[in-house]
């Protein structure tokens, strides 16, 4: 009896701490949505509710991944645009680096002349 109480304890515990954890990484998305609105906010110095490649020169990140942003190729991010370019540069930036173009080939036994 002992035993099963005790595993009913620990069971609601644990159960607890990942509820608790939850609202955390919900708050962690609502948080950094907001910093975007206000980045985004900043950045659209006219308030024309979109953000140009000259205004996109106030961050130097923004800048740099302006024209990869620009799906639509308007010259202007709107705010779906730079909402997502946070998650593709992300997205990016934690993958392997990409094998340039002009890097050696692989070479193994099987394709390599005999010497």
């Amino acid at each position: 009896m002992k035993k099963l109480v005790l595993g009913l304890s620990a069971t609601a515990f644990i159960a607890s701490v990942a509820f608790a954890q939850e609202p955390a990484a919900s708050s962690d998305r609502t948080r950094m949505a907001a910093a975007d609105t206000a980045v985004f906010a900043k950045l659209d110095t006219d308030q024309d509710g979109r953000v140009s490649a000259i205004e996109a020169a106030g961050d130097s990140k923004v800048a740099a991944g302006f024209t990869a942003a620009d799906t639509d190729k308007d010259g202007y991010l709107s705010k779906a645009e730079f909402a997502n370019l946070g998650k593709t540069s992300s997205s990016r930036d934690s993958g392997a680096a990409p094998r340039s173009e002009s890097s050696a080939p692989d070479t193994d036994s099987a394709t390599s002349p005999e010497r």
